[in-house]
């Protein structure tokens, strides 16, 4: 029986958690939710794949647990990318061109796509992926949140997008702790 390849694993949910963030955080006008369906369902499967491979291996390249979280966290990134392109008031904001959140939730998601990518080479800390690049970029989005928050509150965005905010918020927070638990694993196993 052959090895099961966890990074390989690893990064297609990375690789399938980006195309998520991308499928709900685009400004198309019509729904994707059964792209983003087919998604979620490929990614479960992948999941499922890997969990059994960690029941069955002897020694996986790197710690079980670190290996089952990472993998639990890209799941959770697109889960909340399911919910928040299931909104009904998506549009709401979206066809405003500056919902400057969810363009950062499709550049955190491609920074966690390389930094998964780059999981197998990790020799040393420098080889770690920008930390402050990819916290200046929540921060951003905070400050994007906060002032959508307030438009909220003024009337000048309808009701409805709070639902939207939220559940944008919810995207951005699974993309942040994301990120934080495959640093965790990077640096366990350095």
């Amino acid at each position: 029986m052959a090895r099961f390849n966890y990074y390989d694993c690893l990064e297609r949910l990375s690789v399938l958690s980006s195309r998520a963030v991308f499928i709900a955080c685009s400004a198309a006008s019509n729904s994707h939710k059964e792209e983003i369906a087919a998604v979620r369902l490929t990614a479960d499967k992948a999941l499922c794949e890997l969990e059994r491979a960690l029941f069955s291996d002897f020694m996986p390249p790197l710690e079980r647990s670190d290996i089952a979280a990472l993998a639990h966290a890209l799941s959770r990134v697109i889960n909340a990318s399911y919910e928040l392109s299931a909104s009904r008031c998506r549009e709401t904001l979206l066809l405003e061109r500056k919902n400057r959140e969810a363009d950062i939730c499709i550049r955190l998601s491609q920074m966690i796509e390389e930094s998964v990518s780059g999981l197998r080479r990790l020799k040393r800390p420098e080889q770690l992926p920008d930390l402050v690049g990819f916290r200046k970029l929540l921060c951003d989005a905070r400050l994007w949140r906060a002032d959508a928050r307030r438009k909220l509150w003024k009337g000048i965005y309808p009701r409805a997008a709070q639902s939207y905010l939220s559940l944008l918020c919810a995207l951005c927070n699974s993309l942040d702790e994301c990120f934080d638990t495959l640093i965790e694993t990077m640096l366990s196993n350095i």
